[in-house]
Parts: C-alpha cells; structure tokens; sequence
C-alpha cells in the first residue's frame, strides 16, 4: 500500500490587476495563453491543466496552489483531510480546477486534482557530435517542458511545514538552516523539490520555476526574455541544493520566474539535511540576489 501524498506540483493561481500585462510576459516567457471565463490559462508543452490561472485582482496575489493527485486517492485525500481538520469544500470559484479544494490553517486556498504522474526520463547516453553543428540544432524559440517547482512566502515557517508534510504527504528534501525549505512529492525517482517554503513575515508568492532541457535553452530562453523587453534577470548559475541550473526573470509584479535545467533527482532512500551553504555555486557571489531584492514579500499582509 502505497503513502498517501501528492505526487507534484501540477499549477498554481495568481491574482492579477492587468491579465494582458500577465498574458505579455508568460507568453514571452514561452507559455501558450487562452482566455476562459474571464480567466487567463498558461500551458507549457507538457499537456494537462493549465500550470497557470491569472485572475483579475486589484493587486498581484498568490491565489491557490494545485497538486496533482493519483484518482484513485481522491476518496482517501478526501477522508484524510477531514480527519487532520481541514475538510475539502467547494472551489473558491466556480469551475476554476477539477478535483478536491481546501484551505490551510492560514487561508491559502489549495487544489488536489487527479491527474497523469510526470514521469522521469531515463538518462541518455550522449551521442558523440560528429559532422554535426549543434548551433544549427539549437531551439529558435524556448517553449518550456512543464512546470516544475514554486516557493511560496509564509509565516510560522516550521508550522507550515508540519502541516504540508501531514495534509499533502510532502517530503522534505533539504534545508537552507531558518530560511527555505524543499519539499518533494510522490515517491520513486523524482525532483529534489516540487515545492517548497521561505520564512517571511506573510504568505505571498516568491518564484516559479519551469523545466528546459539543457543550458542553451536556458541561455536563448534568458535572451527570449531580454529581446522582448524584461531585462531584470539574475543568473546564469548553478544552485547549490538541487544543483540544476537557472535563470530569473522579474515579472511585472516584482517577483520571479525561472528556467531550469539538470536538477538533482532523489529517492525514497534520501535524507533530508540542514545546510548553510550559499545558494548558488556560481556566479559571483550577489547578496542582493539571497538577501533582499530574490527574497523581497511583495505581497501585502
């Protein structure tokens, strides 16, 4: 019998004053977009619900989380949540995901919804290059794979923590000491993290992260983003947990967005450690980038 938890991090929800301003950047950012309902959907290649729904709000907001769920688990989810004290109820609105709705001890809306578990690929031998030029190979236009992970700002950090491990089956993978914590989903061979949470003083939403398949995708999708106007960016670079590497773009709202690529996979067998190393193996070294403009709640209480 397999642990009750969700298996990844299959969308999330913002609130937005201006859905074209959002349209304009995610879809330069290489997403599709359609309109339903007054909603704005935001879907990467990887086909499934929409990784991400902006909704108009007087000012930019996280919304919802949704993870995606086994079918056959949606009884038992509903079962559990009832049991820890968090009841699944109806949706915030109308016809908004699929799948079971609650909210945490704190008001954050979240969305369980059955679907396909995203599968890792095996690794591939590298074909050798010869008489071929990989530059004529090179993608014209970065289209991210899927989504791949989000960090959410929030109080009472350890708390939070407890809560999503018991209510989700979340695992934690790594720590940086009193600062972040990353959170793994399903079981077998996954991503390091899929989720995770960074202590802050409100909840609000920090960064999501979408999955390219190599650095040069990371690098043309970083000069995708400047061509089309959103030069305020940080990296290329190697995360320290994890490993993958990445690059932020600000969005309109003052948060991020990123590309990544080559993240660490972990196992059932993994151990979750406390770390206090730098966030990043290179570049240089930027406090700006871990203290105060990367970490900045932009989100009102």
């Amino acid at each position: 019998m397999h642990k009750l938890s969700v298996n990844h991090l299959c969308g999330y929800g913002l609130e937005v004053p201006d859905l074209k301003v959002a349209s304009d950047f995610y879809t330069a950012f290489g997403l599709r977009a359609s309109i339903e309902k007054d909603r704005l959907l935001m879907h990467s290649a990887h086909e499934g619900p929409a990784e991400l729904i902006a909704i108009r709000g007087q000012e930019k907001r996280l919304h919802h989380l949704s993870f995606g769920i086994h079918e056959s688990d949606t009884s038992k989810f509903e079962e559990h949540l009832k049991k820890i004290g968090s009841p699944a109820t109806a949706s915030p609105q109308k016809g908004l995901r699929e799948g079971l709705w609650f909210q945490d001890p704190w008001g954050t809306w979240i969305n369980l919804t059955p679907t396909t578990v995203i599968k890792n690929p095996s690794q591939n031998l590298t074909v050798p290059r010869v008489d071929r030029h990989l530059w004529r190979e090179l993608p014209k236009e970065i289209k991210p794979n899927r989504l791949g992970h989000m960090l959410m700002f929030t109080q009472d950090w350890e708390k939070v923590e407890a809560y999503y491990c018991l209510a989700l089956g979340l695992k934690v993978s790594d720590r940086a000491a009193g600062k972040v914590s990353f959170m793994a989903g399903g079981s077998g061979v996954r991503d390091h993290h899929c989720f995770g949470l960074i202590n802050s003083t409100h909840r609000g939403f920090q960064h999501s992260s979408f999955q390219v398949n190599s650095i040069d995708e990371i690098g043309l999708g970083a000069m995708q983003m400047q061509k089309a106007g959103f030069t305020d960016g940080f990296g290329i670079g190697r995360h320290a947990l994890a490993s993958n590497l990445f690059y932020y773009t600000r969005d309109p709202w003052g948060s991020w967005v990123e590309y990544y690529a080559d993240m660490d996979k972990i196992s059932d067998s993994w151990q979750a450690k406390d770390w206090n190393e730098l966030p990043y193996m290179w570049p240089q070294w930027a406090p700006e980038f871990w203290g105060k403009e990367m970490n900045a709640n932009h989100e009102r209480k």
